[in-house]
C-alpha cells in the first residue's frame, strides 16, 4: 500500500513538473511576441510541439490569462495579447512606483556592502556586455532591478516588480535593439543610482529612477503608436 502510494505522489509530481514546464515554456513565448498579437493559439500545434497532452497545456494557457498576458473567448480559444499603448504606460508607471518605494526603503534599511557588492554584479555584467545578446541584456538588466528592489528588505516589492518586468520584457527587448549604440550610457545610470543609494542621497535617487525609467517609457510608446513594434513580431 505504502508502495502505491509513493508511486502515486510521484506521478503527481511529475506531472506538477511538467506542467511548470509548459508554462515557463509558453511564458516566453508570450512574451517575445512568438505567438502575434491578437493571434489565436494553437492548441493542437502547441501540445504536438512540447509533446504534452490537452490538460497540462490548458492549464499552463489560463494562468496565463490569469496573469492578463493572454486573453481567452469563450467557444473560440486563447488568442496573444494586443498591443495597446495605454497598457504599456499603466506597466511602465506601476514599475516607476514600485521602484521608488523600493529605494525609498533601501535608503534607511540597505547595508554599504550590499550595496558595493550590487554594484561589483552590474560591473561584471557590463564587462560582458559586448558579447551578449539584446534578449540577455533585458534579462540582466532586469535581475540588476530585482536585486536594487531586495536592498529594501521587502521581498512582496521586488517580486511585483519582477512581475511588472516579465509583462513589458518584449517591449524593453525592442527598445535595446533600437538604442544598442546607446548601451554604456543606459546602463551607467545603475552606477549613478547605486552611488546615490551609498551616499544615502534621497532626492538624487528618486529623480535618477525616475529619469531611467520614464526615458524608456517615452520611446517605447513612440514604437507602439508608430506600429514598429509589429516589425518585430515574428511571421
Amino acid at each position: 500500500m505504502t508502495e502505491i502510494k509513493t508511486a502515486q505522489e510521484d506521478s503527481r509530481k511529475r506531472v506538477g513538473r511538467a506542467g511548470d514546464d509548459v508554462y515557463r515554456i509558453i511564458k516566453e513565448k508570450v512574451i517575445l511576441f512568438k505567438i502575434r498579437p491578437e493571434e489565436r493559439v494553437n492548441e493542437s500545434e502547441l501540445s504536438v510541439t512540447l509533446g504534452v497532452s490537452r490538460t497540462p497545456l490548458r492549464e499552463a494557457l489560463y494562468r496565463l490569462v490569469a496573469e492578463n498576458m493572454l486573453t481567452v473567448i469563450p467557444n473560440k480559444g486563447f488568442y496573444g495579447r494586443k498591443l495597446v499603448s495605454q497598457e504599456v504606460f499603466d506597466l511602465y508607471e506601476l514599475r516607476k512606483m514600485l521602484e521608488k518605494s523600493a529605494i525609498e526603503l533601501s535608503l534607511q534599511r540597505a547595508k554599504d556592502e550590499s550595496i558595493s557588492n550590487l554594484r561589483q554584479d552590474w560591473a561584471s555584467v557590463m564587462q560582458e556586455a559586448e558579447t551578449r545578446s539584446n534578449l540577455e541584456l533585458v534579462k540582466d538588466d532586469e535581475d540588476f532591478h530585482y536585486q536594487l528592489a531586495l536592498l529594501s528588505g521587502n521581498k512582496e516589492i521586488a517580486n511585483s516588480l519582477a512581475s511588472v518586468n516579465e509583462r513589458i520584457r518584449f517591449f524593453r527587448w525592442v527598445d535595446l535593439e533600437e538604442h544598442r549604440t546607446e548601451l554604456a550610457e543606459l546602463h551607467e545610470d545603475h552606477f549613478d543610482i547605486l552611488d546615490a543609494l551609498a551616499s544615502r542621497d534621497a532626492g538624487k535617487c528618486d529623480a535618477l529612477i525616475h529619469k531611467h525609467i520614464s526615458q524608456r517609457m517615452e520611446d517605447i510608446i513612440a514604437f507602439i503608436k508608430a506600429g514598429v513594434i509589429r516589425l518585430y513580431a515574428p511571421d
